[in-house]
């Protein structure tokens, strides 16, 4: 009886010892496959970042690569008017008296440096025109460390823009984007030769930013003759030197110019540029191309007054504010536009029209208006309000 016993309490305490050992298997592979699926998940995750930053880090410096052949270093020396102050010789400097000055006007040669890219393969040029602006000499440096005489073919100051040439053949040239597709966010590159550091090696600097803003309109500068709209903002670092030189996407496409940035006390930049659009940039660079110029002089070709009580009666207007046509002249940009004598014009380019300051505010203030552009006028006739798209044309 005891041995069978013995024989049963055997058995059992195997069953429980087998059973335990299976359990704390059990139980530890499950520990492990779990541990397992988190590291396969973790190693994953960190798999696609790595993957994220290559493709980044891929996307910059192809970029870079691709446009930095086309870029250059510009120095210039310029005519610059200085008014200088001189002691006048006075006879009687020995009885004390305070001393006797003139000014005089005096034409000074200076030193400044720029960027710019070349856009075709024999040489043209796009640069900011203030980086040219007076110019006696303009020499550009490429980035085979070759000096060039730039010839100036076009400059806007309006604008900014102008469009240079030197003397090679089968150069490397950039390719232009479409700057109405750039995406707030976007990275962009800027390229340049900030402080002129381009002529230390012939390769240009770069910065690394987004694109902060679109279509800030600046209007025309009180400071000088610019006029700066649709600006595209970046917190790519602008520097002086950096003016005329690309801002480029992530595919190595030039989509925009960089012309100016935001400064505390002229302490360089805060992370806040200013660029002109690629394809504003294109249009004014084909025109200059064309014709060495942008033609402004520009003939609306309608006499107008403002709106009054007294003139609304008796034309039978039932407006109190607008601006009426009194005459028009013939083969003007207003006579083409299918516009009339007694038309009440109540707005352009979106905006309200109430007095003639309106329209001279618009025409100076919104938009760099050229021959060939079109404006957009609300005209109220008989009754009705009519839009017109004027072409506009020179005298």
């Amino acid at each position: 009886m005891k041995q069978i016993f013995n024989f049963i309490l055997g058995i059992i305490t195997g069953i429980i010892i087998l059973g335990g050992f299976y359990f704390f298997k059990f139980k530890n592979e499950l520990v492990t496959k779990s541990d397992l699926d988190n590291l396969s998940k973790m190693l994953y995750e960190q798999k696609s970042q790595d993957l994220i930053i290559k493709s980044n880090e891929n996307s910059i410096t192809n970029s870079v690569a691709k446009v930095s052949p086309c870029v250059v270093g510009i120095n210039v020396v310029k005519l610059k008017n200085q008014t200088v102050r001189e002691r006048i010789d006075n006879p009687f400097d020995f009885f004390a008296l305070p001393p006797l000055y003139q000014y005089k006007n005096t034409i000074k040669r200076v030193k400044s440096i720029g960027s710019g890219f070349i856009f075709s393969s024999d040489g043209h040029i796009i640069t900011n025109e203030h980086v040219i602006h007076n110019a006696e000499e303009i020499i550009v440096t490429t980035t085979e460390g070759k000096q060039y005489i730039a010839e100036i073919i076009g400059a806007d100051e309006i604008s900014d823009i102008a469009v240079l040439k030197i003397d090679v053949f089968n150069h490397n040239y950039i390719k232009f984007g479409n700057s109405d597709e750039l995406l707030t966010g976007e990275w962009v590159i800027a390229l340049g030769n900030p402080y002129g550091l381009f002529e230390y090696n012939n390769k240009p600097l770069i910065t690394l930013g987004v694109v902060s803003g679109k279509s800030i309109n600046f209007g025309r500068s009180s400071g000088n003759n610019h006029f700066y709209g649709e600006m595209i903002q970046t917190d790519a670092s602008i520097n002086p030197g950096n003016s005329g030189g690309p801002l480029v996407n992530l595919n190595g496409e030039v989509i925009g110019l960089n012309t100016m940035i935001y400064s505390e006390n002229g302490r360089g930049s805060v992370g806040i540029g200013f660029v002109t659009p690629i394809n504003k940039v294109k249009e004014i660079t084909d025109i200059l191309q064309t014709n060495g110029y942008v033609n402004r002089a520009i003939n609306y070709g309608f006499l107008v007054v403002d709106l009054t009580k007294e003139f609304a009666d008796k034309l039978g207007i039932d407006k109190d504010s607008g601006v009426v046509i009194l005459d028009i002249l013939n083969g003007s940009s207003a006579y083409d536009s299918g516009l009339l004598k007694g038309d009440l014009i109540v707005g352009i380019e979106g905006y309200e029209v109430k007095s003639i300051y309106d329209i001279e505010t618009v025409k100076k203030s919104t938009k760099d208006f050229k021959v060939g552009d079109q404006i957009k006028l609300v005209v109220y006739r008989n009754g009705q309000y009519l839009n017109f798209d004027m072409k506009l044309k020179s005298y």
